[in-house]
């Protein structure tokens, strides 16, 4: 058995550096690190089929690049989503995309949504998790606790004690929502909830609203929301963190807007910024990547002959419904959401996925930082962290089977012009 300490775990976005594997001939497992995601997603095995599968039927690799560009290239509204790989698999997929004139988004980009719609209208002020763990002296922490989609977030960067605080140790205070059984375990004294009967008044809308109605001074001095609202002042650096794809009800864009809108006053008079968390299987990555390729967010189509950006016309969930050949990249976990659409689907995900109804074609693709390596951005988007490889099973990236469909198409518009079509 082979040990290997200090691996990048590079699924929920915290980017933690720690996980510690075991590999023998049967797989790999990893020892208990505190995270459920990569306790479990880590478990790999190495006895699983490679194949290609054509409507459930095990094909070579090479016919089912023929079909899969044989798809795409009949299709008249075509959509590349999931997204989940690495950089260069995202950066693959941007290049079909512009060459068969597809729709791009990522399986998680609700989340991003709901924060860049604010990000749009006011700007922001965010910092890093680095500030976080290093400078932060108040957290407070909007409505569900994060840790239920980031599970090591309170141990790795709010645990530690201050580098920059003067000492003062730090409060980690909760507004909207509880803390998690295992967030008290973790933080111990630290964790407080606000001091509010929020029985009768659930609303995080309101909530915030009421915050910053009490950092104008206009809230009687003996209420609990005045008395946060003077600690939120009277911290030396106070970070507003919030998970933005946790928040129920219509229009989570608004309580992020009341959010921004509160740091904002807070940031006049003392340190203050927010840390928006979003980002599982590199949707950070994503959006970048697809910046640096078109200039615009995710939620970019080339139908139109260039880039072209619009969040709702251009979200999965509603693009699925239309398209006629849908291209799904699930590249770190062996789950998939339901695709109900009625045209074909061409899968990219680990051979481990179940998945029903089949899709038309389902191609096995390796998990970067398992299979092979790969750069993943963290949560906080200043960070690009490489994956290295931990196994080999014979399964190709999606940078590899994207390129061959490239491939495949430039040989076939030769093919065309030499015939003279």
């Amino acid at each position: 058995m082979t040990f290997h300490p200090d691996i990048l775990c590079p699924f929920c976005g915290l980017g933690c550096g720690d996980i510690r594997i075991d590999r023998d001939q049967s797989g790999i497992a990893p020892r208990p690190s505190g995270c459920p995601q990569a306790d479990r997603l880590f478990r790999r095995s190495m006895a699983v089929p490679t194949d290609a599968r054509l409507d459930g039927a095990a094909i070579p690799m090479d016919d089912a690049i023929a079909e899969a560009v044989r798809l795409l290239g009949s299709s008249r509204a075509p959509l590349i989503a999931g997204l989940t790989a690495d950089v260069e698999g995202v950066l693959a997929a941007l290049s079909l995309a512009e060459r068969i004139g597809a729709t791009v988004d990522h399986e998680r980009s609700d989340a991003l949504f709901r924060n860049m719609a604010v990000l749009r209208r006011f700007g922001w002020s965010v910092t890093t998790l680095a500030e976080l763990r290093n400078r932060c002296d108040l957290v407070l922490v909007v409505g569900p606790d994060p840790a239920a989609a980031f599970p090591r977030l309170w141990e790795r960067w709010v645990v530690p004690e201050p580098a920059f605080a003067g000492g003062n140790g730090r409060s980690v205070v909760f507004l909207g929502g509880e803390p998690l059984p295992e967030t008290v375990r973790c933080l111990g004294a630290r964790v407080e909830t606000s001091g509010l009967d929020t029985g009768a008044e659930t609303d995080l809308a309101t909530l915030v609203g009421r915050l910053r109605t009490a950092l104008a001074g206009r809230l009687a001095a003996g209420d609990p929301m005045a008395a946060l609202a003077t600690r939120l002042r009277s911290a030396r650096y106070a970070v507003v963190v919030w998970a933005a794809g946790l928040f129920e009800g219509p229009q989570p864009d608004l309580i992020v807007e009341g959010l921004v809108r509160l740091i904002r006053t807070v940031d006049g008079t003392t340190r203050c910024a927010g840390l928006p968390l979003s980002g599982a299987d590199n949707l950070i990555g994503a959006n970048q990547a697809c910046g640096w390729r078109t200039g615009f967010p995710l939620r970019t189509g080339f139908d139109g002959g260039g880039p072209l950006h619009d969040p709702e016309r251009f979200d999965w969930h509603s693009r699925l419904r239309d398209a006629d050949v849908t291209l799904w990249i699930s590249a770190f976990r062996p789950e998939t959401p339901p695709l109900t659409t009625g045209g074909s689907v061409i899968m990219l995900a680990p051979p481990e996925t179940i998945v029903a109804p089949e899709p038309v074609l389902f191609i096995p693709v390796g998990t970067p930082g398992i299979d092979h390596p790969g750069d993943v951005f963290r949560t906080d988007g200043v960070v690009a962290l490489h994956a290295g490889a931990l196994i080999d099973r014979g399964l190709p990236s999606v940078a590899d089977v994207i390129g061959r469909m490239l491939a495949a198409i430039g040989q076939n518009a030769e093919t065309r012009e030499a015939a003279g079509c």
